[in-house]
């Protein structure tokens, strides 16, 4: 055991171990250093006395023990002796053997950084895709307008009540194909905001979810009861976790699976949103275990029209995408064989800080 506790110590990654309590075990000399401990300070210790988020991740450690999976944290704030912050990416991965078994952390300073050129070719290619989707859209609006028109002219000039109301449903679903080319091709939102609290918005989920097709879908909610008060438009953001949670079934369909769902909330720490810097942010994680996400396609799920035989998100991710863009946040997605995470942030400012204090139940 010495033998390989020097091997660790001689690595540059930072590896923390726990046994299946979740007590410390070993760390190396350079989680030593990054986690601002030292291995007979925390050796025996509960992880959660070495470094946790802003509320206890608990649960989510233990279902790796449980599930025998494992946990990426990407970009988060973790909390050290002191109140000390530090922003990291992890990953905790379950392991047994005879003798052991429990979870290995490491941590890294950033989890697969985007070069200069990887942040080029996303913004052309959001850039082109735009441009096409203009395109079609003014393709598809001249024919429809023609058809519309059509319509209405028939509607007015036929008098069996039955075939009137075919020409009504002519006119009605070219209105409808109209909307959807608009939301579109200009992911522009009309927005009536109000402050809100975000866990009454998440509390509608269950139910959603519960009537879609009597799906057998496990919901678990894991929230950060310290969030204040945000400016959103209910209407919106609850569309936004919607879709999110209609993605997430649509994927355990296709695998036959008993699908799960994890909502987590959390106050994300000095973040930056479309290259804007806040102290604070409402993060709100949509986690499933579903099949993941083809690497082919990861880059591009919240462009219009983008599908595969693993995901049909249609147009579905790309008005997710205008929604919180409009609320002046961001939405990233990250997928692997275990799951997929879609990750929401929304500006916490001071406003949203003093209009908490003047109202209660922000615990929803």
């Amino acid at each position: 055991m010495i033998f390989f506790e020097n091997i660790l110590d001689e690595l540059s990654a930072k590896i923390l171990i726990t046994d299946e309590n979740l007590d410390v075990l070993f760390l190396n000399k350079s989680a030593e250093d990054y986690l601002c401990t030292s291995l007979d300070e925390s050796k025996g210790k509960n992880v959660d006395q070495v470094f946790k988020e802003k509320t206890n991740n608990e649960l989510e450690l233990q279902e790796i023990l449980e599930k025998k999976k494992s946990l990426k944290r990407h970009i988060t704030t973790i909390f050290l002796k002191d109140n000390l912050q530090k922003k990291t990416s992890f990953k905790a991965s379950f392991f047994a053997n005879e003798d052991f078994k429990g979870i290995i952390f490491e941590f890294f300073d950033k989890l697969k950084p985007e070069s200069i050129a990887d942040k080029m070719k996303k913004r052309t290619a959001a850039s082109i895709t735009q441009a096409f989707s203009r395109g079609l859209a003014h393709e598809i609006k001249n024919p429809l307008s023609g058809i519309r028109g059509a319509a209405q002219l028939l509607s007015q000039k036929i008098e069996d009540p039955k075939k009137k109301e075919f020409a009504n449903i002519i006119l009605k679903e070219s209105d409808r194909l109209v909307n959807i080319v608009n939301k579109v091709s200009g992911n522009s939102f009309k927005l009536e905001q109000n402050f809100q609290n975000i866990h009454t918005i998440l509390e509608k989920v269950p139910a959603f979810v519960k009537n879609i097709e009597n799906q057998k879908v496990q919901i678990v909610k894991d929230y950060d009861p310290s969030l204040p008060l945000i400016e959103i438009d209910n209407s919106l953001i609850s569309q936004v976790f919607f879709n999110l949670a209609t993605n997430s079934i649509e994927a355990f369909k296709r695998k036959n699976i008993s699908g799960k769902i994890i909502i987590r909330s959390r106050v994300a720490y000095e973040v930056f949103i479309n290259n804007k810097k806040y102290n604070t942010a409402c993060q709100v994680d949509f986690i499933d275990n579903g099949p993941g996400i083809p690497d082919d396609i990861i880059d591009s799920v919240f462009f219009p029209l983008v599908s595969s035989k693993e995901i049909a998100s249609g147009l579905g991710l790309s008005i997710v995408k205008g929604i919180v863009n409009q609320h002046g946040g961001s939405i990233d997605c990250y997928s692997d064989e275990t799951g997929t995470t879609f990750t929401v942030l929304l500006p916490i400012t001071e406003i949203n800080f003093e209009k908490t204090k003047t109202k209660e139940g922000i615990n929803g």
